[in-house]
């Protein structure tokens, strides 16, 4: 039975996609992390970003995981196999967590193998975990994770055939909307789980719960000015910025990527601050900052350089009284109750609320009588994602 929380179609979609999933699949995921002593997280661009958000969550709380990046400088080896014996001496237990709806994703398809290879060497099953969510469980990630760890499965992967109108990402979202902002969902409510050291049934709870809350603040976001204001900014002629630390930088990551295959498009740009390739802004363009206390010294010092070049900012924050919303032009707030030590769930609720501005840039696009190319209009995210 499906239900509805939001007035876009691909939210509800989420929703149930998220109570759709499997309590067995989920406790199994759930001890998988709560027994290990080091997470690796990985995953390819968005969906890298939904688990590195509730990663660094697990991090942060109270009694918290040790989290280590593949990419990390002081990664212990060339490849997972180097590392595997170096980190389980360090930590303990070792937990491969994967995020890929395809379940076809080619870095982390490499490392699972090498992790595999390497249990199967050793024969040190206890000691590894490969722990996977997907939308396919028939893929070559799932079948590693079935022998090695759990696999999740959430629905997420779907197609638009024929997409005439902008509208109809309303329903469907556009490049994996879908299953990155379920994932990040499921797995922000594990890292509560955690927590709190709660059963996996609290865990789903909290899932749906965080999606229920999620979805209204998509609502009350697409009606506000700043969506207005930032729409408008978007369309015309200018460079976009996204900007964030943490949490917040894997936010804005998620949006640039989807808002930038729009603005390309009409010949313009969107990057990501503090990456090495990001020039710096001229008079008129917008910078999209994100930060849950507003108050991030780093961020509020890229806002003022961005202030005194002429730019233009466009603040999503957890406190409309804070710093950074004082130097913007429109706030978008999502005041979160936070406990320290908890995880903190403004970073999803950002994630959901940004989600429809690539689709409501279109749709304003196509109000102004320009039609972007059927690709665009048909844009998904990599059959390997």
């Amino acid at each position: 039975m499906t239900e509805t929380v939001c007035s876009l179609g691909y939210v509800n979609r989420i929703f149930n996609n998220v109570s759709g999933i499997d309590l067995d699949a989920l406790e199994r995921l759930l001890h998988d992390i709560q027994s290990a002593g080091v997470i690796i997280p990985l995953g390819e661009g968005r969906s890298k970003g939904a688990l590195s958000i509730a990663a660094s969550e697990m991090a942060k709380m109270r009694d918290g995981k040790i989290v280590v990046d593949r990419g990390d400088i002081g990664f212990p080896g060339r490849d997972i196999s180097d590392a595997a014996p170096i980190l389980k001496q360090r930590f303990g237990r070792v937990c491969l967590l994967i995020n890929s709806g395809s379940g076809r994703s080619m870095t982390p398809l490499v490392d699972a193998q090498n992790m595999a290879s390497y249990i199967g060497k050793t024969g040190a099953h206890r000691d590894y975990t490969i722990d996977l969510i997907t939308s396919d469980v028939e893929s070559p990630l799932a079948k590693i994770a079935s022998k090695y760890g759990s696999v999740l499965e959430l629905m997420g992967r779907e197609e638009v055939h024929e997409a005439e109108e902008a509208k109809v990402f309303r329903d469907v979202g556009i490049m994996e909307d879908t299953f990155i902002l379920g994932s990040g969902v499921i797995l922000h409510a594990v890292a509560e789980a955690l927590h709190d050291k709660t059963l996996p049934s609290k865990a789903y709870e909290y899932a749906r719960e965080v999606c229920r809350e999620a979805a209204a603040v998509v609502d009350k976001s697409i009606a506000s000015e700043f969506y207005d204001f930032v729409t408008r900014r978007l369309e015309t002629r200018c460079t976009g910025f996204f900007a964030g630390l943490g949490s917040s930088y894997e936010v804005a990551r998620m949006t640039a990527v989807r808002v930038g295959h729009i603005k390309r498009a009409i010949g313009d740009q969107i990057y990501v601050a503090k990456e090495t390739s990001t020039p710096a802004p001229r008079q008129g363009d917008v910078l999209v900052v994100i930060s849950s206390s507003g108050e991030t010294e780093i961020v509020a010092t890229w806002c003022k350089s961005f202030k005194r070049m002429g730019g233009q900012i466009a603040a999503v924050v957890g406190n409309a009284d804070s710093t950074i919303a004082s130097m913007a032009d429109t706030v978008l707030e999502i005041p979160v109750k936070s406990e320290p030590g908890r995880p903190n769930r403004f970073y999803i609720y950002a994630a959901f609320a940004l989600s429809p501005l690539p689709i409501l840039l279109v749709e304003s696009l196509e109000s102004k009588g320009f039609r972007l190319p059927e690709y665009i209009l048909r844009w998904h995210q990599s059959v390997t994602a």
